[in-house]
């Protein structure tokens, strides 16, 4: 007696996202590692046209650069593959909207991944502020390098959505909000984002993205909330996280299984970027 057939899966774009899924393909059961394709000389096996016509090709999983995500993954809708993309799914909330209704009317999955979700890290934080309960007030701040392809919007997009990952991060652990200010400078040595977030419940959060050349990644959060206060616990990532976004993909196209976070929220946000 044999088991269910794997999910057949190409990966589109190899670069370091790339080949941490292709990692991923070989540590999850239930998923076939059938194609690659990528612009690098050597790195793919097939051209994208061919994989997309291929039906014993049922899905796709995009790690290319920001601006082609949603270009991508409406040509593999289309195409009726499943489509997993690495974030940002699109670069205006309005694009991600309609990716997601394109989805629901071919009654294919499209599954954003937001690995971070699964790490230690966050799961200790959030675990934490259940505890603590309704957030008051706080303060969150993140530090990262910043380099020529960061710096290229042709190639990540306009800057404040490189915040993407840490904003829903954010609303995973507190809800969703909205942004009641916003200021964001723009430097050939760096970029800084400045939100100040509002809850529905009142609370309110300082937010600070700041990316210059040879900053140290770091992050913190130092939050008071109605029970006590909440901080970040750093340098508790863990690993794995591919596999397991890979792995929550698999069961939500053989299984059904929901996404593992707020997907309106996430659309929130990107609607809210788009007109900062």
């Amino acid at each position: 007696m044999t088991g269910p057939s794997p999910l057949t899966l190409a990966l589109v774009g190899m670069g370091s996202a790339g080949r941490s899924r292709e990692r991923a393909c070989a540590e999850v059961e239930g998923v076939e590692l059938v194609a690659r394709v990528s612009r690098r000389s050597g790195a793919g096996d097939r051209p994208l046209s061919e994989v997309l016509r291929d039906p014993a090709v049922q899905a796709v999983a995009i790690s290319t650069e920001n601006t082609a995500h949603a270009d991508l993954v409406e040509a593999g809708l289309k195409a009726g593959k499943h489509v997993l993309c690495d974030y940002p799914l699109a670069l205006s909330g309005a694009r991600a909207r309609r990716l997601f209704d394109l989805a629901s009317k071919a009654g294919r999955v499209l599954h954003v991944e937001h690995i971070a979700l699964f790490s230690e890290e966050h799961r200790q934080l959030k675990a934490e502020v259940a505890r603590a309960g309704r957030l008051v007030k706080g303060e969150y701040l993140f530090q990262g390098g910043w380099n020529e392809r960061l710096a290229d919007t042709a190639y990540t997009g306009p800057y404040p959505f490189l915040a993407v990952s840490r904003l829903v991060q954010i609303a995973d652990l507190f809800g969703p909000f909205a942004i009641e200010s916003a200021r964001a400078e723009a430097k050939p040595e760096g970029f800084s984002l400045h939100l100040h977030l509002r809850f529905p419940e009142g609370g309110i959060l300082g937010f600070t993205e700041e990316r210059l050349a040879g900053l140290p990644r770091r992050r913190s959060l130092v939050a008071e909330c109605e029970r006590g206060p909440v901080a970040l616990k750093t340098g508790t990532m863990g690993g794995g996280l591919f596999a397991k976004d890979l792995a929550w993909f698999r069961d939500r196209v053989l299984a059904g299984k929901p996404c593992y976070y707020d997907e309106e929220a996430m659309l929130g946000i990107l609607d809210r970027l788009t007109d900062l």
